[in-house]
């Protein structure tokens, strides 16, 4: 059994091995646009930070209706039409290579392909379908034209999202795979950060993230002053990469890190796994995204992070009265790359002389990661120090870290303990934040609402905030990422004070549909920590006739409220497919319909709270 067990890692390891290394496969692969052509431009390259996620393949635009070619022959094994997301995108799996190419934002797929998919949204009744054919259904040889180059889905211009993937769906490279865009240009530095990563850590004598330009030399970049640090810190960056002849910039896609001459970091964005894709929250500086709309990639790994694209975890401890030499090189696909060169100087922050500070009101408690930061007003005078109250009526008493402005700043570990209340000569507040704990399924619970955490949705022990009321509900912190979805279960017979038979759940980036709704409780899952609002929506959406042909019908529909769910339409009783393009709100009768309509037509739109408008007319 154990020589069994020996071979089947022995096999697996070998299969991924084989699967992710692109150099077997270069040549063998055609490219799906203009294969014969050479004359590449890119928009978009793997590894790019788009919102909540790593762009996963290469963007290439072309004029619409350009023939896609499937890169090897297979078959496809996935076919979706949509108005959102990859819009139309067709899914090609190669056995022999062990790969998955993917093709999205399609215009139309090839006339068979197109026959196929008819049928199926025809017995579907939808013109969204997504369909996974066997090997024997739809075969594909290499070349061959399977789409044509569009705009469909969350696309913002024509081009095809092209991808390659393993069978175990990794994302790969694609560039790795062909000889395209080659040039001699490196990737840009625009900004530095230094962080602190424990509650001893100083930057420039205070607990705060420190940001700096580079200026260019003729050897890379140079910080020239040296930044004042100590404990534990790490670097980030923006950065990002120019090709000659193109007006889009890219991924830098690989990073090394070099303390005193020694590598303690590299990055290398050559593949990851589609299920953490949400760890890209965790590669760059969320926190810095929200507060500033930057995104700062970290060189260094955190907790939690689990993309496996990483060696060593770039973390580093600044001594008092030491000097630290960083070095940075950032390379793009075509191997150019640049440095950066700043010094780290190890400075410990001198103690506050407690006895002559009084602080007369707490202003602010945070957390961030293990640290727990409180300010306060001071005032001169007597004792300085805040009594945290722990557990067992045990007392803690918190010295001032430093002062900034008219603010005393207190820091503590809170791995040492959680306390229940903050005191301050005579004012008291409780901590405000629950403890979730990392690497278990967790459910917070209250009177009000449950939320549970599966494993892995947060990448470390965090500390949060919850708060239900009337009319909405609030999880949080914002400057926290979720890395996969939780689940809240709220109790609106306590707590409500709307009918949410026509009700949703409004965010700052999303809109929520229950997926469970009772008398008394609602379930509603989120990928993010924020304030959700309930609101209410009685009104249907809107439809507008803009254009009528014998053949062809065009309309225009809108929802303001919870949004389009779903969509009907029907002739003299029977089923007619619409097309659906949500970026114009467009939507119009089958374009292969070549017979003249006449008789009796309805369009029924309905939103996701079950609202629903229709329009008739005779044709």
């Amino acid at each position: 059994m154990q020589k069994l067990v020996s071979l089947l890692i022995i096999f697996l390891f070998h299969y991924t091995s084989f699967a992710q290394n692109p150099h077997y496969f270069k040549g063998k692969y055609v490219f799906p646009v203009k294969p014969d052509s050479g004359k590449i431009v890119l928009t978009g390259n793997m590894g790019e930070i788009r919102p909540n996620h790593f762009h996963c393949g290469l963007d290439i635009a072309e004029k619409e209706g350009e023939p896609i070619h499937s890169i090897y022959k297979g078959y496809i094994s996935r076919i979706k039409a949509s108005t959102f997301g990859y819009g139309n995108v067709i899914y090609v799996t190669h056995p022999e290579t062990e790969h998955v190419s993917v093709y999205a934002h399609l215009s139309d797929f090839s006339p068979r392909i197109r026959r196929y998919i008819r049928e199926k949204q025809y017995e579907q009744e939808s013109f969204e379908v997504e369909i996974f054919p066997s090997a024997e259904e739809l075969p594909v040889t290499t070349k061959e034209i399977i789409g044509y180059l569009g705009n469909t889905g969350g696309s913002f211009g024509p081009h095809l999202h092209f991808e390659i993937r393993t069978i175990s769906d990794f994302v790969l490279n694609p560039q790795f795979f062909y000889d395209i865009q080659k040039d001699n240009l490196p990737p840009k530095l625009f900004q530095i950060a230094i962080s602190p990563l424990s509650p001893e850590s100083r930057i420039e004598n205070r607990y705060q993230i420190h940001r700096a330009t580079p200026i260019a030399t003729k050897e890379g970049w140079s910080i020239i002053k040296p930044i004042k640090a100590y404990g534990l810190v790490g670097l980030e960056g923006i950065t990002w990469d120019m090709a000659q002849g193109a007006s889009s910039t890219y991924a830098t896609t690989k990073a090394r890190l070099r303390v005193d001459g020694k590598e303690v970091f590299s990055f290398h964005i050559d593949h990851f796994p589609m299920y953490e894709l949400y760890g890209m929250n965790l590669h760059i500086n969320y926190k810095l995204l929200k507060q500033t709309g930057s995104n700062f990639q970290r060189f260094y790994q955190v907790d939690g992070n689990r993309l496996g694209i990483y060696k060593g975890n770039g973390k580093i401890w600044v001594e008092e009265g030491k000097t630290y030499k960083l070095e940075l090189d950032l390379e793009d696909v075509n191997g150019n790359f640049k440095t950066l060169f700043l010094t780290l100087e190890g400075s410990k922050p001198n103690s506050i002389n407690n006895s002559k500070l009084i602080t007369s009101a707490i202003l602010s408690q945070d957390t961030d990661e293990n640290t727990l930061i409180i300010k306060a007003r001071y005032l001169k005078g007597s004792e300085g120090n805040i009594e945290l109250i722990l557990g067992d009526n045990k007392k803690e008493s918190l010295p001032i870290a430093y002062i900034q402005g008219n603010e005393a700043v207190y820091l503590y570990d809170l791995r040492k303990g959680i306390p229940l209340k903050i005191k301050s000569a005579n004012i008291e507040m409780p901590f405000r934040k629950q403890m979730i704990p990392s690497g278990a399924n967790y459910t917070y619970k209250d009177p009000f609402m449950e939320v549970y955490f599966p494993n892995g949705a947060l990448s470390d022990t965090s500390y949060l905030d919850f708060s239900a009321k009337s009319s909405h509900f609030y999880i949080g912190k914002v400057y926290e990422p979720l890395i996969w979805d939780a689940e809240i279960k709220y109790n609106h017979k306590k707590n409500a004070i709307i009918d949410l038979k026509k009700a949703f759940i409004q965010s700052e980036r999303s809109k929520y549909t229950f997926s469970e709704l009772n008398d008394s409780t609602f379930s509603v899952k989120t990928g993010y920590l924020n304030d959700l609002k309930i609101t209410r929506d009685d009104t249907p959406p809107t439809i507008r006739l803009i254009r009528k042909t014998p053949q062809k019908l065009v309309f225009q529909i809108g929802d303001y409220g919870s949004g389009i769910a779903d969509f009907k339409a029907y002739l003299n009783g029977k089923f007619i497919l619409m097309e659906y393009e949500h970026k114009n709100a467009m939507i119009w009768t089958d374009p292969l319909t070549t017979e003249t309509l006449s008789g009796e037509f309805e369009l029924k739109v309905f939103d996701k709270v079950g609202n629903v408008q229709s329009y008739k007319m005779t044709l």
